[in-house]
């Protein structure tokens, strides 16, 4: 009986497992742990009804197990850890004893560093999630960079800190919105009224803090229980959501420059307000959600962009935490002024800067439309908008922006401003720097700061001074067996410099042809991070040397909507985007990108796991890929 039930839960995992998400959301750090050694930390966030396994040997389970790549710069010391003991259970299935995790588990690898020099640590996790109705083997694959004297770079980690603090910094800018920081004495007002005590006043403001901030956690929760690889797949990609973004935006800045008011259905505001009538502690829960409702005509641009930017990242935390810090730091200063009451008095009083920064707003938000119009436009086959297009509309906006703080542009609800005080001066450079530094852009000239956000160029720069633009597409594409490329006539491109292919097969047959191994790009043309890496790995010329020189490039876009031959296609996909993303997913077990693995002329990996990298991390791996 065991062994037939083994085999039925092996048999569906090999079933479902190229449909299945990953159970577990890694990520890696690192410590010193003393003598030279180094803690590799692997921390995992687990769905909910999932757990895995620890890594004691059990009689059915797998439990989770570490490889490494082989590299001589370093040498594991000692077995795979757990930071905190597994749970312990007799599974009737697997009719033993199991060790198991449930919403968060903490592995410990310790290495030894045998040079002090950079190295890369690179390898895969190996474990299986169960729930009630299945078990799914999987693979984290991991690559991190070790640096003289111990520190590293994990690039998701620092992804998670950086949207934190963006998420931090959104809820205080939207303090001074004008829906919101009217509401500031009225509400401290609230707390300190008809309370017997100090105590009491700072009781109600911490609990209106704690509303506000679980409404937000809340509506950010929403989100991560939907998310899945091919959700976000769509989010960044579709034509649907990114008009959809696109318009939204588009209507709060005009509604922000004062063409008409967005409100929620007042009845909502209304029955809120009934409850915080009432007074007493639960009033304050009330207070937190008229604050809500009120603020939604200011915070909707702050609360979608974080929503999509968590989205579309692989952490399933990400929703939750980036919405609860937002709503955390919008409600906090409230806190804050009831314990120290006085500074109250010091607050700027309600007017027509409130609008100023409203508009300001506005116009951010009109240049944020140009990635979406953009993706939109690839994601239909049409150039929607081009590169030349978008620097000419950002460089107009930064202008208009400038002559308004200088108060040169007057709209709806704006207030005289008798002098420029030199805060308004201040930002005036700036938007008109701005203007200036995108002004060589209009005739090709790197952008190299914002290029990431732009459409690709689709023609050669003119004569500049400094370096030209090198357009990614539209060019002769050259490759390392000389043959025309496959798809040459789409917009995929490889990096500038970079000889390459978009077909995978094309790519195996040149590789047995040359004898070298294939690089393998995920890449796509709404991937921000791969942009980024065209403009600053890729410039590298000793990169752009070795990948010509030793490897076969491929460049396999997921989000190319161009059909393939009709001999090709299958029932599960019948583009070139839907194939190398199921090819991705099937065989490197991740939907990432940018993402670079290294395969054998026989298809057999060799080396992955690398994402955005710098210049020296990307050769570092290449070239321990080589020697494998």
């Amino acid at each position: 009986m065991k062994r037939t039930v083994l085999f039925f839960l092996f048999i569906t995992a090999g079933l479902s497992v190229f449909a299945q998400t990953n159970a577990a959301t890694w990520r890696i750090t690192q410590r010193p742990s003393g003598d030279g050694l180094i803690e590799l930390v692997f921390s995992a966030d687990i769905l909910p009804a999932w757990y895995i396994y620890g890594v004691h040997k059990m009689d059915g389970p797998m439990p989770t197990t570490i490889g490494f790549t082989a590299n001589a710069a370093f040498e594991p010391v000692g077995a795979l850890t757990e930071e905190t003991p597994a749970k312990q259970k007799f599974d009737d299935i697997f009719e033993t004893t199991v060790y198991y995790f449930h919403e968060k588990a903490v592995f410990i690898q310790t290495i030894k560093p045998l040079a002090d020099a950079a190295f890369t640590v690179a390898g895969a996790l190996e474990y299986q999630s169960c729930s009630d109705r299945e078990c799914i083997p999987n693979e984290y694959a991991f690559s991190i960079d070790i640096l003289p004297g111990g520190g590293a770079a994990a690039a998701e980690e620092e992804s998670l800190w950086f949207f934190m603090l963006a998420a931090l910094l959104a809820g205080l800018g939207a303090i001074i919105m004008p829906c919101i920081f009217p509401m500031i004495p009225m509400t401290v007002s609230f707390f300190m009224s008809g309370s017997s005590s100090r105590y009491v006043s700072l009781m109600k403001a911490v609990i209106f803090t704690l509303s506000v901030t679980l409404i937000y956690t809340l509506t950010g929760a929403i989100v991560a229980v939907f998310k899945t690889p091919a959700f976000a797949n769509i989010l960044s990609t579709h034509w649907v959501p990114n008009l959809l973004f696109a318009a939204l935006f588009i209507v709060f800045a005009l509604s922000f420059f004062g063409l008409f008011e967005l409100r929620l259905p007042s009845g909502l505001a209304n029955r809120a307000d009934r409850q915080v009538d009432k007074g007493g502690y639960i009033a304050s829960f009330f207070m937190a959600v008229v604050l809500a409702i009120v603020s939604f005509a200011c915070t909707g641009p702050f609360v979608g962009s974080l929503l999509m930017t968590a989205a579309q990242g692989a952490s399933v935390v990400k929703p939750i935490i980036g919405m609860g810090l937002f709503g955390l730091a919008m409600s906090l200063p409230f806190v804050l002024l009831v314990l120290f009451p006085s500074l109250l008095k010091r607050l700027p009083k309600s007017g027509g800067w409130l609008n100023a920064v409203k508009v300001v707003f506005a116009f951010i938000m009109l240049a944020f439309c140009v990635k979406f119009l953009a993706q939109v436009g690839q994601s239909l086959g049409v150039e929607l908008i081009t590169r030349e297009v978008a620097v000419a509309f950002w460089l107009t906006l930064s202008v208009l922006l400038g002559c308004y703080i200088l108060g040169k542009i007057k709209l709806p609800h704006d207030s005289e401003t008798p002098r420029t005080g030199v805060g308004r001066l201040m930002l005036a450079i700036a938007a008109f720097t701005f203007a200036g530094y995108l002004l060589p852009g209009l005739l090709g000239g790197e952008l190299n700061a914002v290029d990431p956000f732009l459409p690709a160029a689709t023609k050669p720069a003119l004569p500049l001074s400094g370096a030209p633009h090198t357009p990614a597409i539209a060019i002769p594409q050259e490759t390392p067996c000389g043959n025309p490329p496959k798809y040459a006539g789409t917009k995929m491109h490889t990096p500038a410099g970079i000889n390459g292919y978009f077909d995978l097969q094309q790519a195996l047959d040149c590789a047995k042809t040359l004898n070298r191994p294939v690089l393998v790009d995920f890449t796509g043309h709404g991937c921000v991070n791969c942009k980024k890496m065209e403009s600053s790995t890729f410039k590298d010329p000793r990169v752009v040397e070795l990948i010509n020189d030793r490897f076969v490039w491929v460049s396999l876009y997921y989000d190319e909507n161009t059909d393939l031959p009709p001999e090709e296609q299958t029932a599960d996909y019948k583009t070139i985007g839907k194939r190398n993303r199921a090819y991705q997913m099937e065989t490197f077990k991740t939907v990432a990108s940018p993402y670079f693995a290294i395969i054998t002329a026989d298809g057999e990996i060799q080396k992955q796991g690398l994402g955005l990298a710098s210049a020296e991390a990307f050769l570092a791996w290449a070239n321990e890929g080589i020697n494998q």
